[in-house]
């Protein structure tokens, strides 16, 4: 199985220039637990759940600029690489959420949980008799 396959929703993009409350806004309408961020020189930004609640606990207004949540530089994998590649990066780079490109364009996230999920009931399958 590849990373691409894990891929169950439809990227969650906005512009650079959003605020930490519009990227909640698109959390929660679009049931997702990250956003990309996506800026005029090609730049991108992640951020995820965890980035907002932290900001939220050191009091940020809700005005506060995304791009200053997020952490970088965004880790990536191109959709065809194979899934435990993914969790071997995730776990080197202690990070939840994994870009997942397509010739280097973005095309969806993935969490860690949806890969070791899916990595533990492959093995599963392949024990059970």
């Amino acid at each position: 199985m590849n990373v691409g396959q894990l891929i169950s929703k439809d990227l969650v993009s906005l512009p650079s220039s959003s605020t930490m409350r519009d990227v909640a806004k698109a959390m929660r309408d679009n049931d997702v637990s990250s956003v990309i961020l996506l800026g005029e020189g090609g730049e991108v930004t992640i951020v995820t759940e965890r980035d907002v609640t932290r900001a939220v606990a050191e009091g940020l207004d809700y005005s506060t600029p995304a791009k200053k949540l997020g952490k970088g530089p965004v880790i990536s994998i191109e959709k065809n690489r194979p899934l435990i590649e993914a969790l071997e990066l995730m776990g080197e780079k202690k990070i939840r959420h994994l870009l997942v490109t397509d010739r280097g364009k973005p095309v969806g996230v993935v969490s860690i949980r949806e890969v070791a999920n899916t990595l533990s009931l492959m093995m599963v399958s392949e024990t059970s008799y």
